[in-house]
């Protein structure tokens, strides 16, 4: 048996190193490796010109002559993969046992490995230290296989498994049950179906530009011993409502015993009691990260003021209504067999409602009960819960002992929620602070009165304290404050005092049995929000939107005051008046609720829609009066327009947010005379939509049929701007784009029949995700269908812009380069490349601009190879396909109109799928097009007549393809009854 001397020490050092390098340390202290970057570290090259890896040169160090090695090849197999076993047995001196190792079975895939395990494998006479090597071996494992967290996955850890969080940080100081951590976790150690569920919470935590550094945040629900009850209920609960809507999202749970770091002051305490301490168990939830909680959210943030912000932040918190109806209602489908459930959360209050990507979601089901569905009026015992938001019939002074309660507890709950967010719409953060004091006062001033002997069963009034109610029916107070409410309503508010009704009168009830049910609930807040969008709007000009959005962007979210405090003992500093009025002048902005959401959507309806007489309206609503019933919830019907001409003009339906494509007609964004005195000459040209397009396109090769020289007949508008340019199509399948496809699919053979000719090599179409492509395809036949068709999207495909763009642009820099170096004189072939997406791009996670810095970059590099970009020698044109997601379409608008500022010309431009046909193909470099809806600011002009569309994109198969053949064409046609026509409706004048 050879020694365990290694045969020099280069290769051993190289990979200490390489183990110090990969090695981070946990939040626990404990350290453990990045073994992905280990593991493709030894399977690369020792050096570039030779093939010997980094594994196979430490096999030459620690073999001798005597016994061969195991092969490299085998040692890195997926299957039987061997190579953390390697590196565990070269730091403990014992590399030269690894092909036993393999011989055993010891795998990489089978750490951690227990040591009776390894010792009961390693035993026999080819190991005679087996028990000490197995020891070593064990005490070193750990490192190497940090835990991996992956969707609902259930462990048990112990003490010695590491858990790779890489940062903590305790998310609130509010009590209860258990601690709530905002986690870190690196990539490497989430699992896949975990990635894809918490995609949005991927972020790149590196400061350099070299390596990124991506990680996953969670948030962390920690019991201890003691709660192990409350959180087993919680499992099952979340387990119950998983995939539900309104929920805060279950991921995962996992018991842990930790090893704790003895304190400096136990070190002197008996070996005993260290020993006690030595070690805690804790139970765990790992739960998608919420923002902050509902009390958080509204001391951090302005209330809303516009309407469209108002309406928003209602319908975000009428999802937790939502929650609750499926919480009540619960059914359960287990391999085909339902099950009803009624079931009570018992716990609604601010801080069970988290903001997660703009929702708000309900949490926290620890008091949850569910019971099999039987009768109606059903009640259950419930334990926990929270007084200030507790119904009367649960406070413990109401009855003396805990009774059955009905699942209206919690109608009375959100109706208290309710009640405190109609207070920050009005008053602010201020207003909940007020509206709390005033509660407090009035059940401090309550006088304990005995009540009659024969009511013995009902107890005296409740303690001091914070509650909605004096034990028995809702606080005078709380009625009285929502009068205040009403009478300070915005006019621009057509949510809250319609809401407010119902608070009053059907949640905070003292009956428990005439509270609206859950399901009834959700209807009546649907028509609160119906209502509320039919109400008449006025205009708001671009530029303050645009502006206000930009003061948005740059707040911050203002961290509350804490228990007590005062705002003046937050502006330390010198006792001078000037000194405190410069601290208050001073402060940062503060971002208003639901704004930027609002905004973007407004303006993306104008980018989409410039301004002029065929364009949706963006309107506020307004009331005319304090006298509107509306504007103070009295009524459940929506305000009558104004009926004067101008109130005409501006009566119309919601923005157009809310409808897809057709909207009424209203006055321009900017009254002429607030336009610059400089604008552009209007253009000359009439937009073409897709349906002419087609027609004109059968026309064209209609006539190149008697064309004697049998040249294919070319787009003559096209010619004039095309030439020794080269034309490439990039299609987006990603799964967001599978609603659109039947009107890519016909939306791109109309661009490259209507653009057929123009590029002498032929055209070229990719897809972002990889699917068959075609280069240099100069006829127009079913090749481009067929593609199409072999690439339609499929669930879970996630595009990466950036990484699409990569795989076409260096390519053309490069033979550019090429052509530069070796015919200077010549010119080289321009580039225009055509992206039909939806700008929905999933597989970049946050890290969205990257497309903006990529493109930026790749132009400066562009711009250092050819020189003058004037002529825009590379042009993108993005076609956008739906409007439903105003993130995307304000993403696209912003490579449009942005990257000036970052100082390379204007080669970007965007146009919706159902717009002008010949501006998809020329806008990106043409003058003319480019411009037509801006002036030279940006501003949105009215300078076209954009087409609006009836057709659906499924009617787009009812035209047939300018592709096909003649033949098929009159086969279908006699085949078949004649198709209905389509029409594009055009404003007239």
């Amino acid at each position: 048996m050879p020694g365990n001397r290694l045969s020099y020490a280069d290769p051993l050092h190289d990979l200490k190193s390489k183990v110090s390098a990969c090695t981070r340390e946990a939040v626990c202290r404990r350290s453990y490796v990045l073994v992905a970057e280990l593991t493709q570290w030894l399977r690369s090259r020792f050096h570039p010109d030779k093939s010997t890896t980094q594994c196979g040169r430490l096999l030459l160090a620690v073999y001798d002559d005597e016994i061969p090695p195991p092969s490299t090849d085998k040692l890195s197999e997926e299957d039987s993969c061997c190579l953390l076993v390697f590196c565990i047995l070269l730091l403990i001196g014992r590399g030269n046992l690894i092909h036993v190792f393999q011989r055993f079975n010891i795998l990489d895939k089978h750490l951690p490995i227990p040591l009776q395990q390894l010792q009961t494998r390693l035993q026999g006479p080819r190991i005679p230290d087996h028990m000490q090597l197995a020891a070593e071996f064990n005490e070193k494992q750990w490192l190497f296989c940090p835990a991996k967290f992956d969707l609902h996955l259930g462990q048990e850890y112990n003490e010695h498994r590491i858990l790779p969080i890489c940062q903590k940080a305790k998310i609130n100081e509010k009590g209860g049950t258990a601690r709530l951590w905002l986690i870190e976790v690196k990539e490497e150690f989430v699992g896949d179906a975990l990635k894809q569920a918490v995609d949005f919470s991927r972020y790149n935590c590196s400061t350099s530009n070299t390596e990124p550094d991506w990680r996953y945040q969670f948030a962390l629900k920690s019991f201890e011993s003691g709660s192990m009850a409350i959180y087993e209920n919680e499992i099952r609960a979340f387990n119950a409502l998983r995939g539900h809507k309104g929920m805060v999202r279950f991921l995962a749970d996992y018991t842990h015993t930790e090893k704790n770091c003895v304190d400096t002051k136990e070190q002197f305490l008996p070996s005993e009691i260290q020993q006690e301490h030595a070690t805690s168990n804790t139970f765990n939830l790992l739960l998608e990260f919420g923002e902050c909680d509902l009390d958080e959210f509204f001391a951090r943030q302005l209330p809303p003021v516009l309407q469209d912000e108002t309406d928003q932040f209602w319908r975000a918190l009428f999802d937790v209504a939502d929650a609750l109806d499926g919480l009540h209602n619960l059914k359960i489908d287990t391999h085909g067999v339902v099950r009803e459930l009624h079931g009570w959360h018992a716990d609604v209050k601010p801080d069970n409602i988290l903001s997660v990507q703009g929702k708000f979601k309900l949490s926290d089901p620890g008091f949850a009960v569910f019971v099999e569905k039987r009768g109606i009026d059903l009640e259950e015992y419930v334990m926990g819960g929270t007084e200030t938001y507790g119904a009367p019939e649960r406070h413990p002074r109401r009855r003396g002992t805990i009774s059955a309660v009905s699942q209206t507890i919690d109608i009375w709950s959100l109706g208290c929620v309710f009640s405190i967010a109609a207070t920050w719409v009005v008053f602010g953060y201020q207003g909940i602070q007020q509206f709390r004091k005033v509660r407090e006062k009035a059940v401090s001033q309550s006088v304990p009165v005995p009540f009659q002997h024969q009511q013995p069963q009902r107890s005296t009034s409740i303690s001091a304290g914070d509650y909605f109610h004096d034990g028995h029916q809702v606080l005078d107070v709380v009625k009285d404050w929502h009068k205040v409410l009403r009478n300070a309503l915005r006019n621009t508010d057509t949510v809250t005092g319609g809401l407010l009704d119902i608070v009053d009168q059907k949640m905070l009830l003292g009956s428990a049995n005439s509270r609206i049910k859950a399901r009834d609930l959700c209807s009546e807040l649907k028509n609160i929000v119906a209502r509320s969008e039919a109400a008449p709007r006025i205009e708001m000009p671009g530029n303050i939107m645009e502006t206000l959005l930009e003061a948005d962007r740059d707040a911050v979210s203002s961290e509350p005051l804490g228990p007590g405090s005062k705002p003046s003992e937050h502006l330390a500093g010198p006792d001078t008046r000037k000194a405190r009025k410069s601290r208050l002048l001073e402060q940062p902005l503060i971002k208003t609720a639901h704004r930027s959401e609002g905004l973007k959507s407004v303006l993306a309806s104008h980018h989409r829609h410039p301004a002029g007489r065929d364009r949706p309206t963006t309107k506020i609503a307004v009331q005319k009066g304090p006298s509107d019933q509306t504007r103070h919830g009295s009524s459940g019907m929506a305000p009558q327009p104004n009926r004067s001409p101008q109130g005409q003009m501006n009566a119309g339906i919601s923005s157009h947010a809310r409808t897809s494509i057709m909207s009424e007609v209203g006055p321009p964004a900017f009254p002429p005379q607030q336009l610059k005195k400089h604008t552009r000459t209007p253009k000359t040209h009439t937009p073409q939509d897709i349906f002419q397009a087609l027609e004109e396109i059968k026309a064209r090769d209609k006539r190149g049929k008697h064309n004697p020289f049998g040249n294919q007949r070319k787009d003559k508008l096209l010619a004039k701007h095309f030439g020794n340019r080269d034309l490439k199509f990039l299609v987006d399948d990603g799964e967001s784009m599978r609603s659109h496809w039947a009107w890519a699919k016909n939306l791109l053979i109309a661009l490259v029949a209507k653009a057929a000719g123009q590029d002498e090599d032929g055209l070229d179409l990719s897809f972002t995700l990889g699917q068959p492509k075609l280069e240099n395809e100069k006829s127009t036949s079913s090749k481009w269908e067929k593609r199409m068709k072999e690439a339609e999207p499929v669930d879970g495909a996630r595009t990466d812009m950036k990484k699409s763009l990569h795989k076409i642009l260096p390519q053309y820099l490069e033979s550019v380069k090429l052509q530069k170096r070796l015919q200077p004189t010549r010119t080289y072939r321009k580039l225009t490349l055509i992206i039909l997406t939806d700008g929905i791009w999933a597989g970049m996670g946050q890290n969205q601009n990257a497309v903006n810095e990529y493109i930026v970059n790749f132009v400066q590099n562009l711009k250092s190879v050819v020189g003058d970009l004037v002529d825009r020698p590379v042009s993108i044109e993005f076609v956008q396909f739906g409007n439903n997601d105003p993130e995307a379409t304000f993403r696209l608008r912003q490579l449009d109109t942005n990257l000036k500022w970052a100082g390379i010309p204007d080669i970007i431009d965007t146009e919706p799928a159902y717009g002008d046909v010949n501006k998809m193909l020329l806008g990106s470099f043409v003058e003319d097009y480019d411009d037509e809806d801006e002036d030279e600011d940006g501003q949105l002009q009215d300078l076209e007549t954009p087409i609006r569309q009836t057709a659906s994109p499924d009617e787009l198969s009812l035209v047939s393809s300018p592709l096909r053949s003649s033949d098929t064409e009159s086969k279908n046609r006699s085949a078949s009854p004649p198709k209905p026509s389509v029409f594009i409706s055009r404003p007239t004048g």
